[in-house]
C-alpha cells in the first residue's frame, strides 16, 4: 500500500509533519510550490519558516479538512486577543496562499464587524384621518387628534419591509407642490412629537368610504411617518 510522502515544516523551532494530502488541500498554495516545485525543499522535504507556531497549528488542522472557525479559546495564542488572532490567522492564510481559509476568515471578520455596529432605530408615527376633496396638506391637521394616532420604534432592518420599503421620501417630491406636501408632513410630525426630528419618509394608504359629514367623495387615509432618532 502506497503511503503519502511526509514533509516537515519547522516554524520558529517547532516541527510540524504534513502529508502530501494535506499540502494539496486548498492547492495550489505555498506548500505545493515549495515541496512539489523545483525548489530545494522538494529535495530535502523540509521547510523552515519564521511564523507563529500556535497559528500554524490551526493551519495544520485546516489542511486536515477540519473546521477551524470560529476560533476556540484553546487555540488562540496567549499574547493575542480573539479578534487579533483571527486577523493574524487571515494574514498567515494569505501568506500560505490558502484561498479557502482566507475567504472563511473574511466572512467571519465581516460578521463580527456587523455585530459591533450599533443598531439604528427609527420613530414611526401612525395616524388616521378623513379628507374630502380638499388638498392633502390642508386636511392632514386632523391626524393630530390623540384618538387618531399612535407611535412605535423600529430598527433599520424593518425599513426594508412593507409598507416602509415603498414609502415616499422628501427627495421624491420636487417643485412648489412637492415642497408643500413635505412641509405638511414635517409640521404634523412636529406637532405630534413636540420636537423636530429629521423626516425619513412616509407612506399613505387611501380608501374610499362613506363618512357622515363628508359626502360620498370622502376618503379615509392611513398615514405612517418615519423619523430619524
Amino acid at each position: 500500500m502506497k503511503h503519502d510522502a511526509n514533509y516537515t515544516v519547522t516554524v520558529q523551532g517547532t516541527n510540524f509533519l504534513l502529508t502530501k494530502s494535506q499540502i494539496e488541500f486548498d492547492a495550489p498554495n505555498y506548500f505545493t510550490t515549495c515541496f512539489l516545485g523545483d525548489f530545494e525543499e522538494a529535495k530535502t522535504l523540509h521547510l523552515n519558516i519564521s511564523r507563529d507556531p500556535t497559528l500554524f497549528q490551526i493551519i495544520s488542522d485546516y489542511l486536515c479538512g477540519y473546521t477551524v472557525l470560529p476560533l476556540s479559546d484553546q487555540v488562540i495564542p496567549p499574547r493575542m486577543s480573539p479578534a487579533l488572532a483571527l486577523v493574524n490567522l487571515r494574514v498567515d492564510a494569505a501568506f500560505y496562499q490558502l484561498d479557502g481559509l482566507v475567504e472563511q476568515c473574511d466572512n467571519l471578520i465581516m460578521r463580527e464587524q456587523i455585530k459591533k455596529q450599533p443598531t439604528r432605530n427609527y420613530l414611526v408615527l401612525g395616524c388616521e384621518f378623513v379628507s374630502s376633496e380638499k388638498p392633502f396638506d390642508i386636511n392632514i391637521y386632523k391626524a393630530t387628534e390623540p384618538q387618531n394616532r399612535w407611535r412605535t420604534i423600529v430598527t433599520e432592518e424593518r425599513l426594508t419591509q412593507e409598507p416602509f420599503s415603498s414609502m415616499e421620501t422628501p427627495r421624491s417630491h420636487q417643485g412648489f407642490e412637492g415642497l408643500r406636501i413635505v412641509a405638511a408632513v414635517e409640521r404634523l410630525a412636529k406637532e405630534v412629537e413636540r420636537v423636530e426630528r429629521p423626516l425619513v419618509g412616509w407612506h399613505l394608504h387611501q380608501s374610499t368610504s362613506s363618512v357622515p359629514g363628508y359626502g360620498s367623495r370622502a376618503a379615509k387615509f392611513r398615514l405612517i411617518i418615519v423619523l430619524a432618532m
